[in-house]
């Protein structure tokens, strides 16, 4: 069959967004398969939302979209938003028409993005109907500055000292962490005229990346990894080193002219006035208190605290006990016998390197299992929802339409493709005992996890079998399959002696080291224990992971706790998700949202 996406995005956009401006809820529904799917992103509801069926949406538009009023719904002309017909997904047959497009509303502008399936009767329906809010009117994002200020009368230095005291002695927001995610809300508030305070516990902004392991690099490819408004240079490498990264980030707050104060961090507990609006929070900045009253707090971390299980005569044990993020080389391990706790990427880096600094036996502990994948894949997986020709906010724009509950049905026509292409590498690692997690996708684990290639696990303690991990492969796997790094698998350690380890099936260990790459508390729980207290987030509830609807628990949208946000996870999610978390602090400020 021969498929003109340009005539069918035409005339199924022409019957949408009809549909949508008339406030005819049936009409707008039956645009949609029935198996659709609708990501509202603060269009509909000052909150991310993703619909799934007929009655679920016909609910959630019943009453809001006459308020609404949806007006201008037209194609897209942008390059990568106009109309293409091509498959669903790189493992599917299954094909779809996509295209962006705009539209306005009662409080602004907004963009979205569909994708059509051709139903059993021939005709054209959507799969996924993203909409999100962009802009709201008189409040727009500015794109730059003319750069010539008090009719070229002063000069860029003072007027650049002259914002910093402003935001330093009234900051309406303040974001705790100046790593990737807290630099790239910081940037978008800035743009958005967010009067923003960054605090980083650190004395340098990249202390985060600088501080671990110092073969660390991205795993993903740098264009997945920009930063707003500014992309790496075309000459850097393809996966980011960490000394690199830190650097990067450092000049970055500069050059977007971010207020960020390092060595200084909030003191426990902030107290919100449900009267002003406003929170009282003491910041210790290298040694000094302030006292700030900002109207919104936004803790900007992937990470909690590492988790290091204590384990019974762990002080009688004659080596260095450690976290994997206060591993720095192998080098001083060289003829050592070293226990690695963990299954994922920092694990895997942490015995590779050892195998190269000479430890004279090096064994894995994987207590459950690792979803594999090779680092190539990974890379052509990363490059086709980013690819380099396309703008990065274009590419965040198609990503974010995508419904992660999609995604995992997707997972489970897919995996076994998957596990195929990866066959040899995984019977070498099978025979070697490595234990490899089936029956979910990468992504998705990717999401699940904390934005990246662990999990953080929430207390309580969750069974063995449910700690999984994510691994992509630059060579470990080989060292596993040829015996150089030797797997003790679906075990915990239960207890340390003088030189060996015991575990949990009554076997035991000779070793001189042992690192702990158990991964990192919840952010939320790290919060609760060490600044905002059981009163706060009791209200809070739980931060990241997916909730039913397939969204972000607790990040980028409201929390249940006012004037208190959340924003975690890879570079994509803070880049594109920014921009809504903006949209609802300026919603907020101007009186369109309650608080």
């Amino acid at each position: 069959m021969t498929v003109n996406p340009s005539k069918v995005a035409l005339s199924w956009i022409s019957r949408f967004g009809k549909a949508l401006e008339s406030g005819d809820v049936n009409a707008t529904v039956y645009s949609l398969h029935t198996d659709g799917y609708f990501r509202d992103i603060l269009v509909f509801s000052w909150d991310n939302r993703c619909l799934h069926g007929d009655a679920n949406l016909t609910a959630y538009l019943t009453g809001a979209l006459d308020k609404v009023s949806i007006r201008g719904v037209k194609l897209e002309t942008r390059g990568g938003l106009t109309p293409q017909y091509g498959p669903l997904s790189d493992k599917l047959s299954l094909r779809a028409v996509s295209a962006g497009f705009t539209f306005t509303c009662a409080v602004g502008v907004g963009r979205g993005y569909f994708y059509l399936i051709s139903t059993d009767s021939g005709e054209w329906k959507a799969l996924v109907v993203m909409m999100a809010l962009a802009d709201i009117k008189g409040h727009e994002e500015i794109e730059n500055e003319l750069g010539v200020y008090g009719d070229h009368t002063l000069a860029w230095t003072n007027v650049l000292q002259e914002r910093q005291r402003a935001i330093e002695s009234d900051p309406h927001v303040l974001i705790i962490g100046a790593g990737q995610t807290g630099l790239n809300v910081a940037a978008r508030f800035k743009q958005m005229g967010i009067k923003t305070l960054v605090v980083e516990a650190n004395p340098r902004v990249g202390d985060n990346w600088r501080k671990r392991y110092p073969t660390l690099s991205l795993q993903s490819p740098k264009k997945s990894n920009s930063m707003l408004y500014q992309e790496y240079p075309r000459t850097w490498p393809v996966f980011a080193p960490r000394d690199k990264l830190a650097d990067w980030l450092e000049q970055y707050a500069q050059s977007q002219d971010l207020v960020v104060w390092t060595d200084s961090q909030p003191l426990p507990h902030p107290i919100y006035d449900n009267f002003t609006k406003q929170w009282a929070v003491v910041v210790d900045r290298a040694g000094e208190h302030v006292t700030l009253h900002p109207a919104h707090i936004v803790v900007a971390s992937t990470f909690g605290a590492p988790r290091i299980p204590a384990l019974p005569k762990q002080d009688g044990f004659k080596g260095p006990v450690f976290h994997a993020s206060a591993y720095q080389s192998g080098k001083p391990f060289t003829g050592k016998k070293v226990v690695v706790v963990g299954g994922g990427n920092t694990a895997a880096d942490i015995c590779q390197n050892l195998v190269f600094h000479g430890a004279q036996s090096i064994t894995m502990v994987q207590r459950s299992s690792t979803w594999i994948l090779s680092r190539d894949s990974a890379r052509v997986m990363f490059e086709r929802v980013f690819p380099e020709e396309v703008d990065i906010d274009i590419s965040d724009l198609i990503a974010m339409a995508y419904p992660m509950n999609l995604m995992r049905k997707m997972d489970e026509e897919t995996v076994e493709q998957a596990m195929e292409e990866q066959k040899t590498t995984q019977q070498g690692l099978a025979e070697a005992g490595f234990k490899i997690r089936a029956g979910k996708d990468f992504l998705t684990l990717w999401y699940e996890g904390s934005g990246g290639y662990c999990k953080a696990v929430r207390n309580p303690p969750v069974p063995v079998a449910d700690v999984w991990s994510i691994a992509l492969d630059v060579g470990c796997s080989a060292l596993i399959s040829s015996g150089k790094v030797k797997i003790k698998q679906g075990v915990e350690l239960a207890e340390l002696n003088t030189d060996s380890v015991l575990f949990t099936d009554g076997s035991s260990l000779e070793a001189d080291v042992v690192i702990f790459a158990t991964s990192y508390e919840n952010i939320g729980d790290t919060m609760r224990k060490t600044l905002l207290g059981d009163e706060i987030m009791d209200r809070v509830g739980p931060v990241w992971g997916l909730d039913e609807e397939g969204e972000l628990q607790g990040c980028y949208r409201p929390t249940g706790q006012p004037g208190l946000w959340f924003a975690a996870g890879h570079f994509y999610v803070s880049r594109a998700f920014s921009k809504p978390l903006a949209l609802a602090i300026k919603a907020i400020e101007l009186g369109l949202m309650e608080v």
